[in-house]
């Protein structure tokens, strides 16, 4: 008889002091998540809007497919070898197995699982009406897999190993279960065949990282206990998913996303009052056309002559005109960024409408020697859950340091400060870039 897929443990607490649920269902996990992938696409932000333009197709289907996605995000958690971390967590779920070894990470298991098991690619071909080898070998759908199935910071491994190595094979029907009602509960069939246009692929392979890093963001903010507590009793999907929604908007709330509002501008008086006569670099600065495509200014003038000013004003007009939504300034050291924090906290509100409240980030690692920065308020952790290998933390852990590290907000804050390498850590091939 096949095993249900509320059979499977997603999130486990580490302690056994804690109060509440033991365990987190996975079926439930895969919703918090995908709910917080919702809200991150939806209207009230501007990734989805972008995204959308970008990839030529509606923001509503975007939305859909990422939800989707990141619904299917831990589908490697269904393997018996992943299941064994936690043996005899409960009578209600699967059962240990010294046969399966957890020798592989879970988000390279998922991609294996959903390019190779034949239960879990008929799944897709008949929601698809696509041959199963077209989904098999399609490149558009392994690219959409990577970007979510590489949530824990790096892609996932390619190259697939014995599936019986990690999956019983009531594992395997569980997961295509979950999947078939995943896709369901989702997308149309036209909408399932976006996921292997090769006409997309182009321009999908284009926005992967910023899809990417949305999903791990997605995957942070679901994992939240604060706002996702553990739920190990059964109730159905969709009952489970309409408070997940609930949970989702606040979580990301907290998270301080939202693209705010900018000042209409008038006059480079609006940030710096005590600028009389602007000075021809400043002038330029006003008056200098501005292009609907990304645009490179170099502004290069002596000392004295109002850099920081003109180029603020360039940031300003660019955010009321639509064409940004916040602000990164890297300095070549700590001591100079400390400065530019400074002169900064004087004057960033007046970029944003008069009634919003921007965040601003220092973002280096002596931050805290700053006294103006201390003056921040740092979040509380969360209860922490099982991590699962040396090399493989949960995205509980992951979430905390978010919470409490301030420089891992800084790229995402209304207005960031750092230093000069932090932004050209963003395209390098580093853990969670």
């Amino acid at each position: 008889m096949t095993e249900h897929y509320y059979r499977y443990w997603g999130k486990a607490q580490k302690g056994v002091d804690r109060s509440g649920d033991e365990y987190h269902l996975l079926a439930y996990h895969a919703l918090d998540v995908a709910a917080c992938g919702w809200c991150l696409l939806s209207e009230n932000y501007d990734f989805g809007k972008r995204l959308a333009k970008q990839l030529q197709i509606s923001q509503q289907q975007l939305q859909r497919l990422f939800a989707f996605l990141l619904s299917i995000h831990d589908l490697g958690k269904f393997a018996r070898a992943f299941q064994n971390l936690v043996p005899h967590l409960s009578e209600q779920l699967t059962e240990s197995s010294s046969d399966y070894l957890y020798t592989e990470r879970h988000d390279s298991l998922g991609f294996w699982l959903v390019k190779g098991a034949d239960d879990v690619i008929e799944a897709f071909a008949n929601q698809a009406e696509l041959p199963a080898p077209k989904v098999a070998i399609s490149a558009t759908f392994s690219c959409w897999l990577q970007i979510v199935m590489g949530h824990h910071g790096q892609p996932p491994k390619v190259r697939p190993k014995s599936l019986p190595q990690f999956f019983s094979t009531n594992d395997i029907a569980a997961a295509a279960s979950f999947v078939k009602e995943m896709l369901a509960f989702w997308l149309t069939p036209d909408e399932v065949g976006l996921l292997f246009d090769k006409g997309l692929r182009a321009r999908l392979q284009q926005c992967s990282w910023q899809l990417a890093g949305l999903a791990v963001l997605a995957d942070w903010q679901g994992s939240n206990q604060h706002f996702f507590p553990y739920q190990s009793r059964v109730i159905s999907l969709s009952d489970y998913y309409q408070q997940a929604q609930k949970q989702a908007a606040e979580a990301i709330a907290q998270a301080q996303l939202v693209s705010l509002a900018a000042n209409p501008f008038n006059s480079i008086q609006q940030l710096f009052p005590f600028i009389q006569t602007p000075t021809p670099l400043q002038q330029y600065a006003v008056d200098q056309a501005l292009s609907d495509s990304p645009q490179l200014f170099i502004l290069e003038d002596v000392t004295g002559a109002g850099k920081t000013e003109a180029a603020l004003t360039l940031v300003h007009r660019m955010l009321a005109q639509g064409l940004a939504s916040g602000l990164y300034v890297g300095l070549p050291t700590m001591a100079t960024a400390n400065a530019m924090y400074q002169r900064l906290a004087a004057c960033y509100q007046a970029l944003f409408n008069p009634d919003s409240r921007p965040s601003l980030v220092l973002s280096h690692g002596a931050r805290h020697l700053s006294s103006l920065f201390r003056q921040s308020v740092m979040l509380p952790e969360q209860p922490k859950d099982l991590s699962y290998q040396n090399q493989e933390l949960s995205a509980s852990a992951y979430c905390n340091q978010w919470l409490a590290d301030s420089r891992k907000k800084a790229l995402l804050a209304n207005v960031g400060v750092g230093t000069l390498d932090q932004a050209l850590m963003s395209v390098l091939p580093a853990r969670h870039q």
